[in-house]
């Protein structure tokens, strides 16, 4: 699954440790390219072992349908 910036990285990386999923998070960052690969395709991706992906998928989205901020007027 392709995570789109480090603030959704962070905060996926957070709940699955919390709830004991085994995962793996990997960055786009390049050093040679300083970063120009996160631009055009994502922070990263998560992996996880075939039997968590559903749950993983559904908690990114859940988490992606809350990310904008509410109307303050």
């Amino acid at each position: 699954m392709i995570l789109k910036n480090e603030a959704e990285a962070a905060l996926m990386d957070q709940i699955l440790r919390e709830d004991g999923i085994p995962h793996y998070m990997r960055s786009y960052h390049d050093r040679v390219y300083d970063g120009i690969w996160q631009f055009q395709h994502g922070w990263g991706e998560i992996e996880t072992p075939v039997r968590y992906a559903n749950g993983v998928r559904a908690l990114l989205t859940l988490i992606r349908s809350n990310a904008a901020p509410p109307r303050l007027w």
